[in-house]
């Protein structure tokens, strides 16, 4: 029986079919387009580092094995490219591909501008028609601009009709870090807004769970790792001094995993540059893990 989830994880060349395939998003082109901290492009190696050194098989709080759970691993996209919009359409085009090789993706980032792009692939994977989808994130990225900065992916995709405004939930937003034109912009496209302090009071169970059901058969989870507080992860591309706390993630990671809904699970936005001793690459790997138990336990 394995002990550790690197016993499970297999190249992707070796696992053409899997119960969910591991994919890296290098990038961070579109963090600092926002005048933000370089250094995400780091994010799928430590990301991937983290989860192989600690994480096992057995979850006790549950008492679910994952020891039959098939994980590929992808590798990396290749983002080297100097045009910005190139790496997006390879992003889309490679994120196309493996949603439809495999039930379940889980993308390792990398700036948040990527998941223009890789929910784009998911809808190009299953139809072209529009997805539902929750984000998890102290700002709600949903800014009106041309460029394709790291703030701008929920309104793109809102706009361009690849997401479905009823079926979009936006959680754990910030009394302070977004303006009232997002919000409004949210509510005209009849998306559901969950601020951080209703989680604080009423448990991230209550909503991730309603949001879940709100997403629909297709959908997906962005998890924004600058949406826990910088006590918990400090090295992200911003920091917030309050946020969600560890279990409040991994309990949202979890019910995503039970979810046959949830094709794509994001953790981004990690930022290694600005780690110490690798406490917010272990956070968001124990993300991934809580996503792969949920994933187990069906």
């Amino acid at each position: 029986m394995p002990d550790f989830l690197r016993d499970l994880i297999r190249p992707a060349a070796e696992l053409p079919e899997a119960d969910v395939c591991l994919v890296g998003l290098p990038l961070d082109f579109g963090t600092v387009l926002e005048g933000g901290r370089a250094g995400a492009v780091h994010a799928p190696e430590a990301l991937r580092r983290e989860l192989r050194r600690y994480h096992k098989t057995y979850n006790l709080e549950y008492d679910i094995s994952l020891e039959n759970l098939r994980i590929a691993d992808a590798g990396n996209v290749d983002l080297r490219q100097p045009d910005h919009p190139e790496n997006h359409r390879r992003i889309r085009e490679r994120l196309a591909q493996l949603c439809r090789q495999y039930p379940r993706v889980v993308v390792l980032g990398g700036s948040h501008d990527g998941t223009y792009s890789t929910v784009r692939g998911l809808a190009d994977a299953h139809g072209g028609g529009p997805v539902g989808g929750l984000n998890f994130d102290a700002h709600a990225d949903v800014k009106n601009r041309d460029d394709l900065g790291s703030g701008t992916p929920f309104g793109r995709l809102l706009r361009e009709g690849f997401l479905a405004g009823e079926r979009f939930t936006e959680l754990g937003l910030h009394s302070n870090l977004n303006v009232q034109a997002d919000l409004d912009f949210l509510h005209q496209q009849r998306a559901t807004v969950v601020p951080l302090a209703q989680i604080q009071a009423d448990g991230m169970n209550y909503y991730a769970s309603r949001a879940l059901q709100r997403a629909g058969n297709v959908g997906f989870m962005s998890f924004d790792i600058d949406g826990c507080a910088s006590a918990y992860a400090p090295a992200v591309s911003a920091p917030s001094a309050e946020g969600f706390t560890p279990r409040q993630a991994t309990e949202a990671a979890f019910l995503a995993g039970r979810s046959a809904a949830v094709r794509l699970f994001e953790v981004v936005e990690l930022n290694p540059v600005y780690d110490r001793d690798s406490q917010t690459a272990r956070l968001g790997a124990t993300i991934i893990a809580a996503y792969l138990t949920g994933v187990a336990a069906g």
